[in-house]
């Protein structure tokens, strides 16, 4: 269990989630590096809740605007923030957002364990590079000394197989699991999870490999 972690202009508060994450036993931090600000979502402004409360914030549980929230943000982020969270806590950090050789590269000089090559499911900056186009470079760019994992456009079991292939050590799932969720609870869930592992299975024997650990490269060709 991972603690996802927005870095807030409120340095107390931010610090306050780490070691809460701590205290509640999460074995690692994963910081939103993609996030500084919020990206332009015209369709968003319709649908979003007001007054609701933020329990987790703790000392400020009192109903918000979800707006104000990403006004909370901190825009002004620079690598030195994972050093400065590396002070607060012994846990590993990964770090979520990264989408190129040299970004990867510059977080190899801050003591990080993970790297997720995210784009924040495309909502962030119009047009930015698919994950599974970046992957590759930087797998290539870190040379196995941290692991390297992949959001972004998961949908079925034949995805994760080419993630796997082109060096990923795991994907992360967004929306296929919320789906679930709104259908049938923590059994949507599961059910979701049970499907991408039956397709992987079959996509895994169909292409001739026995073992996770039998998937290379070479099964995926660009055209």
């Amino acid at each position: 269990r991972w603690f996802q972690l927005n870095v807030f202009r409120d340095k107390e508060l931010t610090k306050n989630l780490i070691l809460r994450a701590e205290k509640a036993s999460y074995k690692a931090i994963v910081v939103t590096i993609d996030q500084p600000d919020v990206g332009r979502r015209t369709n968003g402004s319709f649908t979003r809740p007001q007054n609701i409360s933020f329990p987790m914030f703790g000392d400020n549980p009192h109903p918000v605007n979800v707006g104000d929230v990403t006004k909370m943000l901190d825009p002004s982020l620079t690598w030195g923030v994972i050093d400065w969270i590396r002070g607060i806590t012994h846990l590993p950090i990964v770090l979520k957002g990264i989408l190129t050789a040299e970004d990867a590269l510059e977080s190899l000089k801050h003591d990080v364990q993970g790297i997720i090559v995210s784009n924040h499911g495309g909502r962030q900056l119009d047009g930015v590079l698919a994950t599974i186009d970046a992957l590759s470079e930087v797998v290539k760019a870190v040379e196995g000394r941290v692991e390297v994992y992949v959001d972004g456009g998961v949908r079925q079991g034949t995805d994760v197989l080419k993630a796997l292939a082109m060096g990923a050590r795991a994907v992360f799932i967004g929306r296929p699991v919320l789906w679930g969720l709104a259908c049938n609870g923590e059994e949507g869930v599961t059910k979701v999870l049970e499907i991408l592992r039956e397709e992987l299975t079959c996509a895994m024997t169909l292409s001739g490999c026995r073992q996770l650990s039998d998937i290379k490269p070479s099964l995926v060709v660009r055209m």
